[in-house]
Parts: C-alpha cells; structure tokens; sequence
C-alpha cells in the first residue's frame, strides 16, 4: 500500500466532490513590473486552466485600465511582482478590483534568502493587496496554481 504525506493527500484533487465550494475558480494572474511580467507570461504559457495571465500595458493607461476592467469577473486574483520591480501599478489593481469585492493576492519574488525586501516596493505591495505572500522561488507560483486545481 502506498504512504503519501498529508500534504499530497489534501492537494489530490481525484476524489472531488461534486459541491458548490469546489467548483473550477476564475483566477486572473496578473504581472507588474518587469519581473512580474516575465512570470506570469511563462506562467501563461504553461495553457493553465480557468488562469488567465494579464500584463497590463504601463505605458497607454486606456489600455491598462481596459485590461484590469477585465478583472471584475474573476474569482481570485493574483498580483505578481519580483523585489526591485516598479509597484506603482498596484493600488490601480486595487482600486479597480476592490469595488468588486474580489480578494487581491499580492506574491513578491525575493530569490535572495535572508535579503531584507525592498522596503518602499513590499509597503505599496502590502497596501494593494489583501493579503501578501513572499516566496523565494519563481517556481512558487505556478506550483501555487496547481494546487488550487487549475
């Protein structure tokens, strides 16, 4: 008989029921800065279910603020940004997502362990999102995603 962890037991997705709570989420994965860009576009490119992989273009706002609109009808959101990276953009996602009522996650790449994060960047961060999560590894992401079945 084969022994797997709790973990993997709790992420298998085999056994599914068929409930309200566990139907397939609309998540929008959106990409801020030039590091948060490159992610969510190989991210993008892995063809995940239910995962649409938004980079907002910074430099025509009526493109921008089209392509957020876009994000009311999601189910949950993901902002991705590395450390280092221009947050400016963030309390627009927040802005225009907040009036929907649709929970932003906010997920800072800082590869260096130990590194304190970019004060300034983690703080504009931490206020457009509801929550903040600060992973090491790009690879937190899609792996993030997976779990959450898409």
């Amino acid at each position: 008989m084969e022994t797997i962890s709790n973990a993997r037991a709790a992420s298998d997705t085999r056994h599914r029921i068929d409930h309200p709570n566990s139907r397939r989420r609309s998540i929008k994965l959106i990409g801020i800065g030039a590091g948060g860009a490159r992610i969510v576009r190989a991210t993008g490119a892995m063809a995940l279910r239910n995962v649409d992989a938004v980079v907002p273009d910074k430099d025509s706002v009526a493109k921008m603020v089209d392509a957020l609109q876009d994000l009311k009808d999601a189910d949950m959101i993901f902002v991705v940004a590395c450390a280092g990276d221009d947050l400016g953009m963030a309390p627009l996602i927040k802005q225009i997502v907040g009036r929907s009522g649709v929970l932003v996650t906010g997920i800072l790449i800082q590869q260096t362990i130990g590194q304190q994060p970019v004060q300034a960047g983690l703080a504009v961060l931490r206020a457009a999102s509801d929550m903040l999560v600060i992973a090491s590894d790009e690879s937190y992401v899609a792996d993030m995603l997976s779990e959450l079945g898409a």
